[in-house]
């Protein structure tokens, strides 16, 4: 039974989905509190270095810590990591390391995680990581050591990546097939409004420890989301599952106000059901069914590739915010604001052009405008800010495309893992971008040469992918291959029609 046809008939968003979507929708707003809550808790406060009756304002002698019998920081207002630990002068990689920790913790939890969800299930996977995530972050917020405060980083952000993964990939198989487009928008749009407030929240919390206090007070009541949220039906089908399956798509169809057919009820509870939707447990496939088939392999080496650009090239841009003036606080909120509507307008594109043009508009449109700040910089100089903003606006609208396209191109057996796979390769993405950003002192705005570069590349590549607007969703490998078999078989037929087309009005020329 193909379970898009019973979302059409019982609601493809409904008021139940829509009590669903603003449950994912709260779980990424908080989600960006962790994603960015290094900028506001390892940022440099003033200290004076002591050594003798020298004394230097927020510098050290040699340039090392260790030259400073004393170091005082002033702390009656704010505080952070660096002050905690004097992480100043030639230490002061070790604030940035940490932020390298959680990045490298989110990359392993993709991975590990993504595919934790495909066995468990999405629901169960949603819940650990939030566990996980609040335990550990608590854990940073008092404990004395910065190398255990580094591990507990680390293991925020193994959960931060499951967690992501899983309420994107179950929010996806909730909806009906004409609405996962909006689903994805609205959560990418919920994770810049968390940008902005989160600004906020930092501005009145000012002292480290309390702000991340308060960030895991914050994430207590989402575990209730484990008696709220059901698992996917989708998935369970997978799974062999359809009794259970079915007891939830008639939650759905009663709080949408309809009613699961009896047709349908009776098709998924048949016990001799072999259906290719529910024959075919997710233990049989795994990633590197990927692989064995050439198409489909250059279709996850694309996805890859694209997946490392956005996410180095949106983090690149959202770290070099902080040089175009203002505050840390002001800053971070604008560029997060700056996001929203970038996502009203891929909201429209989505259904206007499709997922692959707009995808590739996106990332081409932002790699243009990153690298003509290159070109006007020492002409129009006043240019460069709008440029820089406008690359910002396409590369977020296409990191929100990104997930929906490759969400709707990875089967249900595997897709949390491929999910997981390709955010692994974000993952890398991000903790390049700060290296990559750090090319501007050696060449004023190099950084978005190279940004401009990889973003225009990778929009080129990725009109090789297919266009999955309407189509249903692979279910299984086998269905995925068949798809893309299926397209290619009307493109080549089509081909045939315009050459037969044109062969036949040469010959009518040929006669007249």
């Amino acid at each position: 039974m193909d379970i898009d046809a019973i979302f059409v008939e019982i609601g493809e968003l409904g008021r139940q989905q829509c009590i669903y979507v603003a449950c994912f929708s709260l779980m990424n707003f908080y989600q960006a509190f962790h994603m960015l809550q290094y900028a506001f808790v390892s940022f440099a406060t003033d200290f004076t270095c002591l050594t003798g009756q020298k004394s230097l304002s927020n510098n050290c002698f040699e340039d090392s810590r260790d030259s400073c019998q004393a170091l005082q920081f002033s702390v009656e207002k704010s505080s952070s990591i660096v002050s905690e630990w004097s992480l100043v002068c030639d230490q002061n990689y070790k604030s940035k390391g940490t932020m390298s920790a959680f990045m490298a913790g989110v990359m392993l939890g993709a991975f590990v995680l993504g595919k934790l969800a495909d066995r468990i299930g999405r629901k169960k996977s949603m819940t650990l990581t939030v566990v996980g995530i609040v335990f550990f972050n608590t854990l940073s917020a008092i404990i004395t050591s910065f190398q255990l405060y580094v591990v507990a980083k680390f293991c925020v952000g193994f959960f931060c990546a499951g967690n992501i993964l899983a309420i994107f990939v179950l929010g996806n198989e909730l909806v009906g097939p004409s609405k996962r487009g909006i689903y994805g928008v609205i959560s990418s749009a919920s994770f810049a409004v968390g940008i902005v407030l989160l600004s906020m929240i930092a501005y009145q919390v000012q002292h480290w420890r309390h702000l991340t206090l308060l960030i895991s007070v914050m994430g207590l009541p989402f575990i209730l989301y484990h008696w709220i949220i059901p698992e996917s039906p989708r998935w369970l089908l997978s799974q062999n599952r359809p009794y259970e399956a079915v007891e939830i798509l008639e939650d759905i169809a009663e709080g949408n106000g309809t009613v699961l057919s009896e047709k349908v009820r009776m098709e998924l509870d048949s016990p001799k059901k072999t259906d290719v939707n529910t024959a075919a447990p997710a233990e049989t496939e795994g990633l590197t069914d990927l692989f064995r088939h050439r198409q489909l392999g250059v279709l996850t080496v694309i996805q890859v590739y694209s997946w490392y650009v956005n996410s180095a090239a949106y983090y690149g841009l959202t770290l070099a915010a902080g040089s175009s003036g203002g505050d840390l606080y002001t800053s971070t909120a604008l560029s997060g604001a700056v996001e929203i509507p970038a996502y009203v307008l891929t909201n429209f594109l989505l259904d206007f052009l499709g997922r692959r043009k707009t995808l590739c508009l996106f990332m081409i449109g932002g790699g243009l405008s990153c690298l003509t700040i290159q070109l006007v910089a020492g002409t129009f100089p006043a240019v460069v800010a709008s440029c820089a903003l406008l690359g910002k606006l396409s590369l977020a609208a296409s990191f929100a495309v990104v997930y929906i396209h490759s969400g709707e191109i990875f089967p249900t057996t595997i897709r949390n893992s491929a999910m997981g796979l390709v955010s692994v390769a974000a993952r890398v993405g991000g903790i390049m971008a700060p290296f990559i950003v750090l090319l501007g002192d050696f060449h004023p705005n190099l950084q978005f040469t190279v940004f401009g570069l990889l973003s225009l590349s990778a929009g080129l590549i990725n009109l090789k992918l297919p266009e999955t607007k309407g189509q249903k969703l692979p279910d299984s490998v086998g269905e995925m291959v068949m798809g893309l078999e299926s397209r290619k078989g009307k493109k080549s037929r089509g081909m045939e029609e315009k050459i037969l087309l044109s062969d036949f009005s040469d010959s009518e020329s040929d006669l007249a």
